[in-house]
């Protein structure tokens, strides 16, 4: 049986204090206090930050988070959430993010598809009117094609704004429409993933989201990627799960912020790729 975590209760003086022995010169102090600090749980991190100790809170938080995605990814194996993935990686780069603050922005985006769904339609039909919805109604939209900016690359941004870069948009679309009951899976390749249908087993069609969701068959794969250079005959696609599409995602994120000039993003983005799997995507 696997152990159950405590968290201790909070006590506002006890916090105070503990704050105020920070930067003690004597290591054992600060040790303790890192320790004790840790036993209150993602909580914690709030109040530090209220309190102006940013540097401790943004240590602890990527401890916490890193810590909930190695859980997440021992208890799901490939088919992980790709919520709670966005939710933990989006936490780490956002000390101040709250479920609470994320979980309404993406229920919003699936319901406006539920109140038109149908059992009598094809799937062709089911994507054209998800489309209509993801990117006329909810006004999807790409942004910061380079991969440079944070504002276009966090799902949590993205579901607020509903501008994303590239692979945000691709991790959004699937993410939605997968709670959408919609079989939709990642079509991955060196350097780039495009949704893919996927019933019975079988690949019915591809999404082609930098074109508002534009459907395209097998034979004219290629002609539909011919923004990432080459031809088909040297690509090789495979359909993966949800935990490959995760690991791209983080992948983006390290491009973006360390370009933004992110450095403890970036390191702690390191280690939750390191978690996910030594795959690589993005490296051509």
């Amino acid at each position: 049986m696997a152990s159950r975590v405590t968290v201790d209760t909070m006590d506002p003086e006890e916090l105070d204090a503990l704050i105020q022995l920070l930067d003690d010169d004597d290591n054992v102090v600060r040790r303790c206090v890192d320790e004790r600090l840790r036993s209150f749980g993602p909580q914690v991190v709030s109040a530090l930050l209220d309190a102006g100790a940013s540097d401790k809170a943004g240590t602890l938080n990527t401890e916490f988070r890193l810590g909930e995605l190695k859980r997440l990814l021992v208890c799901s194996g490939g088919s992980v959430s790709l919520f709670e993935g966005a939710f933990i990686i989006c936490s780490i780069a956002d000390c101040t993010l709250k479920r609470g603050e994320l979980e309404p922005l993406f229920f919003k985006c699936v319901s406006e598809y539920q109140g038109e769904a149908s059992d009598a339609r094809t799937a062709f039909e089911n994507i054209g009117v998800f489309n209509h919805i993801f990117f006329e109604r909810l006004g999807f939209t790409l942004y910061d094609m380079g991969l440079s900016n944070p504002e276009y690359a966090l799902v949590s941004k993205a579901l607020e704004s509903c501008k994303c870069n590239p692979l945000t948009m691709v991790y959004v679309y699937i993410m939605v429409a997968q709670a959408c009951g919609l079989p939709l899976l990642p079509l991955c390749f060196p350097g780039g993933v495009l949704p893919v249908y996927v019933e019975n087993g079988k690949e019915l069609f591809y999404v082609n989201v930098y074109r508002k969701g534009e459907i395209f068959y097998r034979h004219n794969l290629g002609a539909s990627l011919k923004f990432i250079g080459g031809t088909l005959g040297h690509i090789e696609f495979k359909v993966r799960d949800e935990k490959a599409l995760l690991a791209m995602y983080v992948e983006s994120l390290q491009i973006v912020f360390s370009k933004s000039g992110g450095r403890r993003v970036s390191s702690a983005l390191d280690s939750a790729l390191d978690l996910i799997g030594p795959e690589r995507f993005l490296s051509i």
